[in-house]
């Protein structure tokens, strides 16, 4: 095949790459397809060609505008979790769209995105759907919104009094230390404790925010206690993984506390 066919089908591919990636009207493609090169050059001439500076630049203003845009790159990176743009997902994601986004969100420490998506998939069936309103919970404490939290469990409670009871507990004591009402905090997880029908992987995760609250309450040698039992239930039972994960936390605190 002659050479130059081919450099006019990859400058077309390219040109019609460019549109794609900077959000250019889609009929620029057509025109680039239906009049090989030459609807490459008319394009370049109309959308490239203004935006070039080709006038020397000292090399200080060269790298403020490497840093800008670095800093717009990021800014795009910032809104996409694994390609997902969030506010398109927000705006018109189905609701597993939403909440895998909210979970991988939550797995990067992104809460106010996680947050922004479980309340938009709160819509028509899944307005009170548990799930969401744990999942929405979650995100809501560890974005430091207190508050709103214990608010979001509270309807949590309302809607569905049998689901998530223990969960709602830990996170409601923990939603309570986070706004400095250590005492109640300490009580809700006693009172949790004491039940012998939690499940041993809640049961675990109480113990270590109890031993947690207690230590920040001064109470150091109860807190070193407390993390010393979930410890020894690593070493007694033949552990979940969910229950593995919590004497994990709890040994690796007790070895920077010591």
């Amino acid at each position: 095949m002659p050479l130059l066919p081919l450099l006019i089908l990859a400058l077309d591919i390219f040109m019609a790459v460019h549109v794609i990636r900077n959000g250019k009207t889609c009929w620029w493609i057509s025109i680039i397809l239906v009049f090989p090169l030459i609807g490459s050059l008319v394009y370049f001439f109309v959308e490239i060609f203004p935006t070039l500076d080709l006038k020397p630049q000292p090399r200080v203003v060269s790298m403020q505008r490497a840093r800008w845009k670095q800093a717009q790159d990021s800014r795009v990176r910032e809104r996409e979790v694994r390609g997902r743009n969030i506010n398109d997902v927000v705006n018109s994601g189905s609701i597993n769209d939403k909440l895998s986004l909210a979970d991988e969100c939550m797995k990067r420490d992104r809460y106010a995105d996680a947050i922004r998506l479980y309340e938009s998939a709160r819509e028509g069936f899944f307005v009170n759907a548990a799930d969401v309103l744990l999942g929405l919970a979650r995100a809501q404490l560890e974005n430091g919104e207190f508050v709103p939290c214990r608010q979001t469990l509270r309807e949590l409670a309302e809607a569905h009094p049998g689901s998530f009871a223990q969960e709602r507990i830990i996170l409601t004591a923990r939603a309570l230390a986070g706004a400095g009402d250590f005492a109640t905090a300490i009580a809700e997880l006693e009172a949790l404790l004491d039940r012998k029908d939690s499940l041993e992987a809640r049961r675990l995760e109480a113990r270590y925010y109890y031993a947690e609250f207690l230590w920040k309450q001064g109470m150091k040698d109860r807190s070193l206690a407390q993390l010393a039992e979930v410890i020894k239930h690593g070493k007694l039972f033949a552990m979940t993984e969910e229950e593995e994960y919590w004497v994990t936390r709890a040994g690796e605190v007790q070895a920077a506390l010591r």
